[in-house]
Parts: C-alpha cells; structure tokens; sequence
C-alpha cells in the first residue's frame, strides 16, 4: 500500500470509497464540492495496487477572532478507509501524511469534527481550550467533537474568543 497525493484519475475510486465507508452521500458530495471550489488544500489516497482504500482531505478554515483579526488554517476531513479494510493503520496513515507535510509548509494548526476518543491518538484537544468555537455550532452541541492541534510550535494563539468557519463547499452539504 502506498500513501500518496490525489490525482484526477483517483476520482471514481474516492467517490466509491467514500459511498462504502459513510451511511450518506454526504461526504461524496463535500469532496466534489471542495474540488470544485479549488478548495482540496490537500488530498491524500491509500492506494493498494490501483484500488483505492482509503482518503483523507485538508480544506482551508478561517477563524475569526475577537480583536476582528483573521487567523487561517485547515480543517481536517472527510478521512474514510474502505470497510474491509479498517483497523489496519490506513487511516492513521493517512492523517499523519498529511499533517506532517502541512507542517512542512508553514500551516499553523488543523481543526476537525470528530470523535475525541479517536483523534487524541493525534494530538487534538478541545478547541475551546483554545477559546474556539465552531460557526456552525451556535449552542455548543458539537463542542466535545470539535477539535484543534498546532501543526507549528507555537502557533497556538494568545487565548482571544474565536469563530471557526469552515469553506463555503460545507454549507452546501
């Protein structure tokens, strides 16, 4: 199996994989959505000899503090490993990829919605130990699931209240 950067020719395999893995259509349409808004920040695949088995997607964010300044990063998702294929370490893969190589290009932090029993095997903690909230989460509902890690050293900010928002693409879905 080899981790590596999307390409068009990976379009039916992800559209397929993600059908396979999510109980909707959901997420198939994020993607399309993203790709479309030239919004894949990056775009990972697990190819296992031509198949497609697994993907991951980094888009862009913006938070909005308080002061009114902006801070940009990325959010991290959807990631999804064909059913038959879980609980082999591709999904860990996949997000280590990619957050590694963010790193490597100056992105600051990540942020995602997901299971923090999951995602703390990577580092992410609360956003709102951060002081950060999701735009999409008025009431805080969502408040356990949504999460933040420093890709940098550092690039934690100074506590201000922020706004997370995630690309426009999410709103259509």
């Amino acid at each position: 199996m080899q981790i590596r950067a999307f390409e068009i020719k990976d379009e039916d395999g992800v559209d397929a994989l993600l059908k396979a893995a999510f109980p909707g259509p959901e997420e198939a349409r994020l993607v399309i959505a993203l790709r479309a808004a030239d919004a894949d920040t990056l775009e990972l695949v697990a190819d296992d000899h031509g198949r497609i088995v697994g993907t991951v997607m980094f888009s862009p964010v913006t938070t909005r503090v308080e002061d009114g300044d902006d801070l940009f990063g990325v959010g991290l998702g959807p990631v999804a490993v064909m059913p038959e294929h879980q609980s082999r370490g591709i999904g860990t893969a996949l997000i280590e990829a990619g957050i590694d190589y963010l790193a490597t290009l100056g992105v600051p932090w990540c942020v995602l919605l997901g299971d923090p029993d999951y995602y703390q095997r990577f580092d992410f903690k609360p956003a709102a130990s951060w002081n950060w909230s999701w735009a999409g989460d008025p009431d805080g509902a969502c408040a356990p699931a949504f999460q933040v890690r420093p890709l940098i050293t550092g690039s934690a900010p100074s506590g201000k209240v922020a706004t997370v928002h995630y690309h426009p693409a999410f709103l259509g879905v």
